[in-house]
């Protein structure tokens, strides 16, 4: 049950941008003044410094309605939309329990041609109506989480995704399904030769590059509305909900309707791509660049936005499945020397200039993740340092004028103004800043080689065209026309411009000159990223080929004029028919709404769920049965559970409840356990030892007070984590009580520290190259005259690189002390095969030493069963009281192996099997010891 719930959270955690996500939960700092506007059909909360744009969503979602609503025959019930201008994240979800829909406000740095708040309103609307059309019947305060299962467990995240693509796509001039950007892998792949099966189409891989859900799901939906109409969402949706316990019930209606299997639409709708795309790049006379990056590879790589640095080597950002993002330099050799790694990005990005490097990466809140920053780091190429210029600032897609002396990025404040600033490269304050016209979403400046004016694409409803600024006179000019064409990221060649675009239908470069617009490129696939190389007079781009982005170079001298005749593949025309033809942001209303505060305190609880459980029991091998109320308000600051379990084993009714307060800075926890409670006392009589049971029910109150901290800096995550907890517990109903058995236990005190440091990992990796975690715990009463004893824990664990690539060693230490109560109790965990092994007297230390390795990747396919993506064995060993008479030997040492694997066809979680072979150096009752795992991650 606790892995159908963890799935269903997963599956119907819908997303822009961001694949599935498990129950979003956390918070916005305090102090941030909500408000709110109810209409008919939604309630828009929001922090009042953007009620200009709350306003315009008002008009915009109930306009949206209807039409996101159409084909499938379903108008939502009233829903929370929750505006977030917090973080520096573009994304947005939809979720039950508690049901609410969350907009980020801060647009991306590369976009469809459409207002990004447009962008995320039809989208997340279409996964609205999904829901209720599924699962609206089961509503608060009881089902939500139950709906939250029969939508996560029945639909597969390509179906609704690709769906709300589509309409996304359909019902505006816009939308992913129109850019060849977005769907540039699957079409890659196809005309390479790589026809990947549908699960390895759909459930990805670790070693090769697969189109993902999302794309995939475009394509299928859509060519399944071409073929079976327009009601046929709604037809699926319609059987699934008449008999939501049926097998396998999306394969097994979907065969219903259309005598397909999903196997079989995806072959079929990957046929006919295929035929498309082959028609496709036979229109187009494409040229072969040779690629610079001459370095072998085995996996998928990118070389990104290459910039010449002299006239014998190139910089690049490097990345890939083996690999964390790092700078490197190439030489004209294609040889390559590591300059220094980087952090988290929104999106890659660069910039180089008189020996400098700048780039931005984002940055997280402490405490509140709901709130994260961008900032701006420089780097100094002849010295390799590296220092975080900003802090605490909303600045994207820095850029360095040619001299080095100012750098110039897009700042987006929490009120969503946008601007470009300029930035003293010493000290990172602002020195000027520039007010977007018509706050018209700016991206990626650009200086020019006397650094007096930065190019710049901009994002409205109209499309996205090229400003230029004027530094002198502070005046912006349009230099090329807002039109519906993904143009991104301008460049100066003298007094010309280079761009990137889909004129022809492929994303290729194209070049400024005197107004008018000439082809530079024409590739097969992609180019991308392109840069001014001053010193060849030429221009470095990527050029994006089967395992992944190679650094080209092409001659500055323009082919043709544009001729504007596109050879994309308008893949959903058919769907766009079916929605009417419209674009349904021709005629927005401009209504002015009431709006007030809102009360926070008076939303504090939202009851949306009965869950059921099946939970260990903790002092006897048997389990509790229960069912649990659940509330939890739609700021993520109050979470409450009030429930009752059956006691199978003490045959007792157990009754609990629990509150979490995370409003300000440390979280607080309250929980109540009433529970049976058994155990055997070892009585001498005249005929031997008795064992006699006394029983007994306890009051267990608890208080915990906890500070989580997170931090990233660079290439490394930080947390700090401090607790201080007590408890109350008072028993009663004491059977066969023992003259020294104690009724109360007043405030025994725990107190906690969690500290680590890890770096960043890639796909492939095992565990962190380098880390360091430290868990450390004490026990001990200081206001309970009836006990003393205490109890310190000591757990670690650290990571090294291993000898090969994505090798890990690690290294875990575990130390504890006690005395009086406490002298019992074993609170570090044992050695490998323990249960095998003759126990150890007053545990004080173990220490374990694993090598891990990746073996292979096989994608293999067993069935619908299981699809495995990654084999990885090890090696470990495992020591029991170290210094204590003399025990510097393993106790215990084996290898392990593991199969990574998807279950079921299910997306999420990810799976673990396998076993390992236990060997052990003293008395064992089994020699060697097979031991067997199975777990599941997010």
């Amino acid at each position: 049950m606790k892995i159908k719930y963890l799935i269903a959270a997963i599956f119907t955690s819908c997303s822009l941008s961001v694949h599935g996500q498990v129950f979003e939960s956390e918070q916005n700092p305090p102090g941030i003044k909500f408000r709110e506007i109810v209409t008919e059909n939604f309630q828009l909360i929001y922090p009042e410094e953007i009620e200009s744009d709350a306003q315009r969503m008002a008009n915009t979602l109930g306009h949206l309605l209807p039409h996101v609503a159409n084909t499938l025959r379903k108008k939502p019930r009233k829903i929370s939309i929750i505006l977030q201008n917090q973080g520096t994240e573009s994304n947005g979800f939809v979720q039950l329990a508690p049901r609410r829909s969350e907009f980020f406000t801060t647009p991306p740095q590369s976009s469809d041609y459409q207002d990004w708040l447009n962008s995320l309103a039809v989208h997340e609307l279409r996964h609205v109506v999904q829901f209720d059309k599924l699962t609206g019947y089961l509503r608060k305060p009881f089902f939500e989480e139950l709906a939250l299962l029969i939508f996560g467990v029945t639909l597969p995240p390509w179906f609704y995704e690709g769906d709300a693509v589509g309409i996304e796509t359909a019902l505006t001039g816009a939308g992913r399904g129109r850019l060849p950007g977005w769907e540039l892998i699957f079409r890659t792949n196809t005309l390479s030769g790589k026809k990947y099966s549908y699960t390895k189409n759909y459930l990805g891989s670790v070693k090769d590059l697969t189109p993902g859900y999302y794309q995939l799901g475009y394509f299928m939906t859509s060519r399944l509305r071409r073929e079976h109409g327009s009601n046929i969402l709604d037809s699926l949706y319609h059987r699934i909900r008449k008999n939501p316990l049926r097998p396998y019930n999306f394969s097994n209606s979907l065969r219903h309707f259309t005598g397909m299997t999903t196997r079989r639409l995806h072959d079929s709708t990957v046929k006919e791509l295929a035929e498309l795309w082959t028609r496709q790049a036979a229109k187009i006379d494409a040229e072969k660049f040779p690629a610079l990056n001459k370095k072998k590879r085995r996996y998928p790589l990118d070389y990104l936005l290459p910039v010449a640095v002299s006239d014998s080597q190139i910089l690049a950002l490097k990345q890939g499945r083996q690999i964390t993002p790092e700078l490197i330099l190439i030489d004209r050799k294609g040889n390559e020397k590591r300059m220094l790694k980087i952090g988290y990005q929104k999106e890659p990005h660069f910039h180089f200039a008189a020996d400098k490097i700048v780039w931005d990466e984002i940055r997280f809140d402490g405490r509140f993740h709901k709130r994260s920053f961008n900032v701006i780091n420089i780097s100094d190429l002849v010295t390799g340092s590296r220092k975080q210029l900003t802090h605490k600032t909303r600045l994207f897609a820095p850029a360095l004028s040619p001299d080095g002396s100012l750098i110039t990025a897009v700042e987006v404040s929490v009120s969503n103004r946008i601007a470009l600033v300029e930035i003293d490269p010493q000290t990172g304050n602002v020195l000027k800043r520039y007010p977007s016209p018509r706050n018209a979403s700016l991206q990626t400046p650009s200086f020019d080689e006397t650094g007096s004016k930065i190019v710049m694409a901009a994002v409205t409803a109209e499309g996205i065209g090229l400003l230029e600024l004027d530094r002198t006179t502070g005046v912006y000019t349009t230099v090329l026309p807002f039109q519906r064409q993904q143009i991104a990221r301008p460049v100066y060649a003298g007094q010309r411009i280079v761009f990137k675009a889909h004129y022809n239908g492929i994303d290729n470069l194209y070049i400024l000159q005197n107004e008018q617009t000439f082809r530079l490129t024409s590739v097969e696939f992609g180019a991308f990223n392109p840069s001014f190389d001053r010193f060849s007079r030429q221009i470095l781009f990527n050029n994006y080929q089967p395992a992944g982005f190679d650094v080209s170079t092409a001659k500055l001298t323009m082919q043709a004029p544009a001729d504007f005749k596109s050879t994309f593949i308008n893949y959903a025309s058919p769907v766009a028919a079916q929605e009417g033809l419209v674009n349904v942001f021709d005629s927005i209303p401009d209504r002015k709404f009431a709006s007030r505060p809102y009360s926070e305190l008076k939303n504090l609880f939202y009851f949306h769920s009965l869950g059921l459980s099946a939970d260990d029991n903790p002092y006897f091998n048997d389990y509790n049965i229960g069912i649990h109320l659940k509330s939890d308000n739609k700021l993520n600051t109050l979470g409450l559970s009030v429930g009752y379990e059956y006691n199978k084993a003490l045959r007792g009714s157990e009754y609990l409840a629990s509150l979490s307060y995370k409003k300000y800075l440390p979280i607080i926890r309250l929980a109540y356990h009433n529970q049976p409670r058994l155990l055997y006392q070892r009585n001498q009589t005249a005929a031997g030892v008795a064992l006699i049971p006394i029983t007994w029910r306890e009051h267990i109150t608890e208080a915990n007070i906890s500070l989580p901290l997170a931090f990233n800096r660079f290439d490394h995550t930080y947390n700090v984590s401090a607790g201080v907890g007590t408890s109350y517990t008072s028993r009663y109903e004491i059977m066969n009580r023992p003259r020294t058995f104690i009724g109360t236990l007043e405030f025994p005190v725990r107190y906690t520290l969690n500290l680590s440091g890890n770096s960043i990992r890639n796909a492939m990796d095992l565990a962190p190259r380098f880390g360091q975690n430290i868990n450390l715990s004490y026990r001990h009463f200081p206001l309970d005259d009836n006990f003393a004893g205490y109890l310190f824990t000591l757990r670690s664990r650290f990571y090294f690189p291993g000898l090969g690539r994505n090798h890990s060693f690690q290294a875990a230490f575990n130390y504890q002390s006690s005395g009086g109560t406490y002298n019992s109790t074993t609170d570090i965990p044992y050695i490998r095969g323990y249960g095998n092994l003759r126990p150890t007297e007053n545990l004080e230390n173990t220490l374990f030493l694993d090598y891990r390795l990746p073996l292979f990747y096989p994608d293999w396919e067993v069935s619908t069963l299981a699809y495995i993506k990654r084999v990885r064995g090890g090696i470990f060993a495992d020591y029991e009281n170290i210094g204590k008479q003399g025990s510097y030997k393993p106790r215990s040492f084996g290898v392990n192996l593991q199969a990574d694997m998807n279950l079921l066809r299910f997306y999420l979680p990810n799976f673990a099997a396998g076993g390992a072979i236990i060997f052990t150096t003293g008395k064992s009752a089994q020699n060697p010891i097979f031991d067997f795992s199975f777990s599941y991650t997010f």
